[in-house]
C-alpha cells in the first residue's frame, strides 16, 4: 500500500512572483508648459500632477485661459510638455513618435467635441464606420460594429440620416458612437455640451456616465458645465495653468 507524503514545508515551496502594480491609466507628472507670442513668454501649464487609477469621468474644470486646452493638447499628443511627463497605460507619450501617432491615437483614443465635427455629407452611420478605417477588418465587420455602437447610444433608428437631418443632441450621440467604436480605453471630450440645451445636455451626460460603466472607458472631459463636475468622480479645477483646491 503506498503512503500519503507530507505536504512540502512552507520553506520548500517555490514563491510565486510577486505582482507587477498596474501603472495608472494616466499620469500628469510635474507637466509644465509655455507659449511664445512674439517675444513675450505665456505659461500655460505649471507644475501640474495628476492621475488616473480606474476608468471614470474626470472633469476638467477652469476659465478660459486656465489651461484646459493646453492639458486636452498634450493628453492627446497633439502637443509635448516641455518638461515633466504624461503616460497613458504606462507609456510616455513623449516617446512616440510622428509616423506612430496617428497608430496610437486609434487604438488608445477617442475624441468628442462641442461642435461634433461630422462629416455633413456622410450618414450617421458612415460616420461612425469611417472611425474603423485604419482597423483590419472587413466592410461587413466595421458595419457591424459601427451598427451595433449606434444602438448601444440609441441612434439604431436614425443610421441612413445625415447631420443635417439629427437635431444637436442626436449628432452628440453619432459623434460619442463614433469616439467608442474602436473601443478605445481613453476619451477626451472638449465641452461636449457646450451647444446642447439643459435637457439634452442632462440625457448626453446620463449616456456617459452608462458608458463609462458599462465599458470600462475613461472620459476626461474640459467643460464650464457644473453638471459635468456633479456627474465626475473627480474634478481637476485649473486657474492659471495650475492645478487649485
Amino acid at each position: 500500500m503506498g503512503h500519503l507524503q507530507p505536504p512540502p514545508s512552507p520553506q520548500s515551496q517555490p514563491l510565486a512572483p510577486a505582482s507587477r502594480p498596474q501603472p495608472p491609466i494616466l499620469a500628469v507628472e510635474s507637466v509644465t508648459k509655455h507659449y511664445r507670442r512674439g517675444s513675450e513668454r505665456i505659461v500655460a501649464l505649471t507644475d501640474l500632477s495628476f492621475s488616473i487609477d480606474a476608468p471614470e469621468v474626470v472633469a476638467i474644470a477652469g476659465p478660459s485661459g486656465s489651461g484646459k486646452s493646453t492639458l486636452l493638447n498634450l493628453l492627446a499628443r497633439f502637443d509635448v510638455p516641455d518638461s515633466g511627463e504624461v503616460r497613458l497605460d504606462g507609456q510616455d507619450l513623449a516617446s512616440i513618435s510622428p509616423a506612430a501617432l496617428d497608430e496610437f491615437r486609434n487604438r488608445k483614443l477617442g475624441f468628442v467635441f462641442q461642435q461634433f465635427n461630422l462629416l455633413p455629407v456622410l450618414s450617421a452611420l458612415e460616420n461612425v464606420e469611417l472611425a474603423l478605417a485604419p482597423q483590419a477588418l472587413s466592410r461587413a465587420q466595421r458595419r457591424e460594429r459601427a451598427i451595433a455602437m449606434l444602438e448601444r447610444v440609441g441612434m439604431g433608428y436614425r443610421l441612413a440620416h445625415k447631420p443635417g437631418e439629427l437635431s444637436g443632441g442626436q449628432q452628440q450621440r453619432v459623434a460619442i458612437a463614433r469616439a467608442l467604436v474602436g473601443r478605445p480605453r481613453f476619451v477626451i471630450a472638449d465641452e461636449p455640451t457646450g451647444n446642447l440645451d439643459s435637457k439634452t445636455a442632462a440625457e448626453i451626460l446620463q449616456l456617459i456616465s452608462e458608458l463609462n460603466q458599462t465599458m470600462q472607458t475613461t472620459f476626461v472631459i474640459a467643460t464650464h458645465d457644473p453638471r459635468v463636475m456633479q456627474l465626475a468622480n473627480s474634478v481637476i479645477e485649473l486657474a492659471d495653468g495650475q492645478r487649485i483646491g
